[in-house]
């Protein structure tokens, strides 16, 4: 099974201003009010998810830098010889020192759910996986202000369903 970096590039990039762009480009989803599109954060998502038989689909991030409010979305699907698996989002947690805690995951095709924390960040995951295709979503925040990112990553994570 391929490695996916999908975590930890999310948590860990680092996140410049950007011209507004439409939101939403690939997955279709509307970035909250206030905040922008961060392409830079997407490609390195989308760049750090690039493995053996994985296949990106797409990226898109938003985020609001001055209150330390950020989201990453990615689409993969797996090649001829790579069958995605939500063990590998978890995998790929641990591999990167990622801690994972409020896990919920399902059995076979579902959706995951999990809090993660890699100081300074802390945020929310949903993945879903249907037939070797894997949409995830991770919505984040550092010190900043966290408590004022959650009512608006919550509503983005629940475009992950």
């Amino acid at each position: 099974m391929a490695q996916l970096r999908l975590i930890a590039v999310v948590a860990l990039a680092a996140c410049a201003p950007a011209a507004a762009d439409p939101p939403g480009a690939a997955s279709g989803l509307h970035a909250p009010a206030g905040w922008r599109v961060l392409p830079e954060l997407a490609a390195a998502t989308g760049g750090a998810a690039k493995a053996d038989g994985v296949v990106v689909e797409g990226s898109d991030a938003w985020g609001e830098p001055t209150r330390g409010c950020f989201a990453a979305w990615i689409a993969l699907r797996g090649g001829e010889d790579t069958l995605l698996a939500i063990d590998d989002v978890l995998a790929s947690l641990a591999a990167e020192k990622i801690a994972a805690r409020d896990i919920v995951k399902p059995a076979g095709d579902g959706v995951l759910a999990l809090t993660f924390a890699r100081p300074p960040y802390t945020g929310k995951l949903r993945a879903k996986l249907d037939r070797g295709h894997l949409v995830a979503l991770a919505c984040f925040a550092n010190a900043r202000e966290p408590a004022s990112c959650e009512a608006s990553c919550a509503t983005l994570l629940g475009g992950i369903s």
